[in-house]
């Protein structure tokens, strides 16, 4: 149960550090590789909030059969 919840808990954390423009302080940040272009954090934001969702559904399913 506990390493489910930390799972989904990873994934909602990366979606929303992908989602938030993150800027020099923080690590893996656009500036740091001589990038501008943000709106793939936005994209990669959604894919990890999507499946968060997908994981939680999939395991709430199972656990109800």
């Amino acid at each position: 149960m506990t390493r489910k919840i930390i799972v989904i808990l990873i994934l909602l954390l990366l979606a929303f550090y992908w989602l938030f423009d993150h800027y020099a302080p923080l690590p893996f940040n656009h500036e740091s590789f001589g990038l501008y272009q943000h709106d793939i954090h936005r994209v990669l934001g959604v894919i990890f909030l999507i499946a968060a969702g997908l994981v939680a559904w999939k395991w709430k399913v199972k656990k109800n059969n």
